[in-house]
């Protein structure tokens, strides 16, 4: 998954689960590590984060 994917991962989230959208994440990532998918728990994490960020009024990151 790059970094578009995991952008529209985040997007599809909040769309299907709304607030609960960082928990389903959390919930994939935790699944992932659970089967021993190291990069799939990395990358859901990273999702969780990215729908933290989407739910935030502040952009996150450098502002140029």
């Amino acid at each position: 998954m790059n970094e578009v994917e995991m952008w529209r991962a985040a997007a599809e989230l909040l769309t299907a689960h709304g607030d609960l959208a960082e928990a389903e994440a959390l919930r994939r990532a935790d699944a992932a590590l659970d089967s021993g998918d190291v990069d799939g728990f990395n990358r859901w994490k990273r999702v969780a984060r990215l729908v933290v960020e989407m739910q935030s009024n502040t952009p996150g990151g450098d502002v140029h």
